[in-house]
């Protein structure tokens, strides 16, 4: 997986893999897919659909003022996906005093919320008034979290890749932040991984840092 980010204080374990968790919608010649080799990009379905889920997380003891999605794609085999942002949503979470691995069980906010370029929630830039300065035991998590839902045509198009061979994949996003008031342009994330058909990551298994995603999203 190789992993891009300039102007970055501190991005904690980005992985990025894929999940088809429920395959019953899948087209002909059903697979369960996942990726192989990394963890950041999931393919999730709920009651809406089917949609990949990517997390980003930021742990240390600053403020995060601001997150602007810029673009990205999700390329699987020669289908590609492009994240717009009126086309993603992006949810922000906050947890004011988490641990050093980011494994703490204390309560997450909702402190940004945007649906297809609709602003619904915006309270980043709002002191963080509980956060002890330069605090070296307790420490601020942000989870950021980039969902983007396919239509039945995506999932008929990873499908024939797959049968075609064609499991070499990657995604890529951009953003730019303000931290501690400080604007910080140009943020990238690049994953490459393998399309595969099964379960290729436990999320028994997963890193301590992604309890709340395996929660919120795997309901694990």
């Amino acid at each position: 997986m190789k992993i891009m980010y300039r102007n970055c204080l501190c991005i904690l374990n980005l992985f990025t893999v894929i999940f088809f968790l429920n395959c019953s919608n899948m087209p002909a010649q059903k697979h369960c897919f996942s990726l192989k080799d990394t963890l950041s990009v999931f393919l999730l379905k709920n009651e809406k659909g089917a949609f990949f889920c990517m997390p980003v997380q930021y742990l240390g003891n600053y403020h995060i003022n601001s997150f602007e999605f810029i673009n990205g794609t999700i390329n699987i085999g020669e289908h590609e996906v492009q994240l717009k942002r009126n086309e993603i949503n992006i949810s922000v979470y906050l947890n004011k005093n988490t641990n050093e691995d980011g494994s703490s069980d204390s309560e997450f906010d909702l402190v940004y919320l945007e649906k297809n370029g609709k602003i619904l929630l915006s309270k980043m830039n709002e002191s963080l008034f509980e956060k002890q300065a330069k605090d070296d035991e307790n420490f601020i998590h942000y989870y950021i979290f980039i969902e983007k839902f396919l239509e039945h045509n995506d999932l008929e198009k990873i499908n024939n890749e797959y049968n075609k061979g064609n499991v070499n994949s990657h995604s890529e996003i951009w953003y730019d932040l303000i931290i501690d008031d400080e604007q910080q342009n140009g943020n990238g994330i690049k994953s490459y991984f393998e399309l595969y058909d099964g379960i290729a990551a436990d999320p028994q298994h997963f890193p301590p840092n992604l309890n709340f995603f395996r929660v919120k999203y795997l309901q694990y």
